[in-house]
């Protein structure tokens, strides 16, 4: 019996195996290319418990069996791709929900323009999202820890992350929250593996405690993924394994459920253009810009700024006179 007949058997979403359908699902929007075996639209997370245990269950006698969660496609990275299985969760996996003016919950499929829709009628958005915001999936998003023009002052996705509903090795969802040391103790007291998990972690984690505290990048802005540092923090006594969860594309788990934090919309904003002659300036002018917490900074040479004059008349035609004229005014 073949791969795509028995996954036909354990799930109710879609599996795909077609020419066509594998070579679409063998590009994100990074340079490689990868042929997947199957492509499988989970239709809930019991679809996606049941692809993980069977992977377990199958690994041995078929090495080369693996799963790749897949949103929207447009990581620029390849993580998005595999020569196996796909798990594309754009097609049913795309609610939101508990939306208010703090926070809102979503599953991977959702799009980031759809969620911030839903978010904006209570006067808020997260303010992470990545360049691609008109494409990106709200699973990429926490995948890759994004961020975007707005970093600069509200940081990445991480910062925004409260709670995830994970599927792990063993084919089950788990709930991943911040634990206080108390939560943290009964936790590890379980004799499963949800307690094994959380009691080893938390011994590597405290037991190389200055070695990985001292390994924190000291940069503005992170997104390579296993950021051991933010998970067990000594002085608050607060224990987050979304911290490693978020950024690890997937690897350490597949993403069911978000709950995301909000920031308040801004009713209105300015924008400051300066000119200068030498690039060589920019060394002064960034901390002195830097000191005023502004939203978003941005620097382009003349050559830039000539083939974005060249090319506004293309500009037109893809985005169409409304968001044409958006554009002109953000510039």
């Amino acid at each position: 019996m073949d791969l795509k007949t028995n996954i036909e058997k354990l799930i109710k979403g879609d599996v795909l195996g077609d020419d066509a359908t594998r070579t679409f699902y063998s590009h994100d929007a990074s340079l490689f290319e990868m042929r997947p075996e199957l492509v499988v639209m989970p239709k809930d997370k019991d679809d996606i418990k049941a692809l993980v245990r069977y992977v377990a269950a199958n690994k041995s006698t078929t090495p080369n069996l693996s799963l790749t969660a897949r949103s929207r496609g447009t990581d620029m990275s390849g993580a998005a791709i595999n020569d196996s299985i796909i798990i594309d969760s754009s097609k049913y996996m795309t609610k939101i929900s508990k939306v208010g003016s703090q926070s809102a919950t979503t599953q991977p499929g959702a799009m980031y323009k759809d969620f911030e829709i839903q978010t904006l009628k209570h006067g808020a958005y997260m303010p992470s999202y990545p360049a691609s915001r008109d494409l990106a999936g709200m699973g990429g998003i926490v995948n890759n820890n994004s961020g975007g023009e707005k970093s600069l002052r509200f940081g990445k996705t991480a910062n925004y992350v409260t709670q995830l509903k994970m599927v792990l090795a063993d084919g089950n969802e788990y709930t991943i929250r911040p634990l206080k040391k108390a939560d943290l103790v009964r936790k590890m007291s379980q004799n499963d593996f949800e307690g094994k998990l959380y009691k080893k972690t938390f011994e590597l984690l405290e037991k190389n405690y200055s070695l990985i505290q001292a390994a924190r990048p000291q940069v503005s802005k992170d997104s390579t993924g296993y950021h051991l540092w933010d998970v067990w923090n000594r002085e608050t006594g607060v224990f987050d394994l979304t911290k490693l969860f978020v950024g690890a594309q997937g690897t350490l788990g597949i993403m069911t459920e978000a709950d995301l934090r909000l920031v308040p919309q801004q009713k209105h904003s300015g924008l400051l253009v300066l000119f200068l002659k030498d690039i060589n300036g920019l060394g002064r002018l960034i901390p002195a810009v830097l000191s005023h917490n502004p939203e978003t900074f941005e620097s382009f040479d003349d050559q830039t700024l000539w083939l974005s004059i060249r090319f506004l008349p293309t500009f037109w035609k893809m985005l169409g006179t409304k968001k044409f004229i958006k554009l002109l005014f953000s510039l």
